[in-house]
């Protein structure tokens, strides 16, 4: 099954959410479950600790 967003939208998300207010409504807007955000948010940061 193909994912249904691309690197560069999860990307976007995941920078969005950093500034964000309110995760949930950011979430809704995006079509994506918070603990689907959290889990990029958190691939995100062990890639980039190890670089």
């Amino acid at each position: 099954m193909a994912d249904k967003f691309t690197v560069e939208e999860k990307v976007q998300i995941v920078i969005e959410s950093l500034t964000a207010t309110n995760i949930a409504e950011l979430c809704r807007r995006h079509g994506v479950s918070v603990a689907q955000l959290h889990r990029w948010r958190s691939i995100s940061f062990k890639e980039e600790a190890k670089h």
